[in-house]
């Protein structure tokens, strides 16, 4: 039978002690310096000692020190060659992000590009979108190179 401990006594989790252990590495700090900043957050000597809390306190820690914490990617799910993905809301956001940052504010200038690259006037799929978001970031990072092609023929 498992006793009831409350959170802020339970004792540090395996994943907290490879989060810190991680994140130190990051910031390039050694065993002896890692156990000095964690006993002047703490108290407390030794890492697998911490209590939750105080785990969370020493990762926040870090984290304000200039350590990141790096979000897992999700796996991408194979769906069958009869399945048709709809565009996802974050690539409708980034879409209309490059538009934004290319200076597009007449929406037939998207339809037109899109008309060019996928040859219709709507983005419907996934992968149309995926080759449109490339599109962009091409212009985008050409723009930002040395102007597009018109401003480049008379310089």
């Amino acid at each position: 039978m498992r006793e009831n401990i409350e959170w802020s006594e339970r004792k540090i989790t395996e994943k907290q002690l490879k989060m810190i252990w991680t994140l130190a590495r990051q910031l390039g700090m050694d065993s002896e310096l890692l156990h000095t900043m964690v006993f002047d957050v703490t108290g407390k000597d030794s890492l697998k000692k911490l209590t939750v809390p105080e785990a969370v306190g020493v990762i926040d820690g870090l984290v304000d020190d200039g350590a990141r914490i790096r979000r897992k990617r999700k796996k991408r799910v194979k769906v069958g060659p009869n399945v048709i993905e709809l565009l996802t809301g974050e690539q409708i956001r980034l879409i209309e992000y490059l538009v934004d940052q290319l200076g597009w504010d007449n929406p037939k200038q998207l339809t037109g590009f899109n008309r060019r690259v996928i040859k219709k006037e709507r983005i419907c799929t996934i992968k149309e979108a995926s080759k449109i978001i490339e599109g962009l970031k091409a212009i985008l990072g050409r723009k930002q190179k040395g102007g597009d092609r018109k401003t480049r023929r008379f310089n």
